[in-house]
């Protein structure tokens, strides 16, 4: 008998957004990185079961994980090449367009690029890299040949930030 405990293989993603931090004691911490988006202080986080961005001056959180989240709102990822899914969070503060892309896990760029990222075994990386309008991530999963993709663009939507989200939407293009 194996003392070893049994660990479920996932089978989805889920991104979660909120106006409120998330709990994140309950999350395991791999990594934290310091940073800022459209002009805000943020913080990346590579977490044990993906990845947590935040801009709290925007009232921005965005965790995602393996495991269903109890977040304001939930959007489901299947783990599979050809998926794909586009949702959106808007806030007094922020609006947001997430588009999710599964491609062969040979499509991932590697992490040198990233802004953060974190190595979990052979082939498995959570990346995040920045720009100045939004984000990218890579999640592989080799047990299923699989990068998950996905763009984050942000556009302020408090006075006078309109006309810097204008000149920066269109400057944001994949790593592919």
């Amino acid at each position: 008998m194996s003392s070893e405990i049994p660990t479920e293989t996932p089978t989805a993603l889920y991104f979660g957004y909120a106006t409120e931090v998330p709990d994140l004691a309950s999350v395991e911490v791999k990594t934290v990185h310091p940073g800022t988006l459209v002009g805000e202080l943020a913080v990346f986080t590579v977490i044990g079961e993906s990845h947590y961005v935040g801009i709290p001056g925007l009232d921005f959180h965005e965790l995602c994980s393996c495991k269903p989240l109890p977040s304001e709102q939930t959007h489901e990822t299947p783990l599979s090449v050809g998926v794909e899914r586009e949702f959106y969070f808007e806030s007094e503060q922020l609006d947001a367009r997430t588009v999710v892309t599964g491609a062969p896990l040979d499509s991932f760029p590697g992490p040198d690029e990233s802004t953060v990222a974190y190595r979990f075994g052979p082939d498995a990386w959570t990346t995040i890299h920045a720009s100045d309008i939004g984000y990218e991530t890579y999640h592989t999963y080799p047990e299923y040949e699989l990068a998950l993709y996905t763009e984050t663009r942000l556009t302020p939507t408090t006075s006078g930030t309109s006309e810097f989200a204008n000149k920066t939407t269109q400057q944001m293009t994949p790593r592919r």
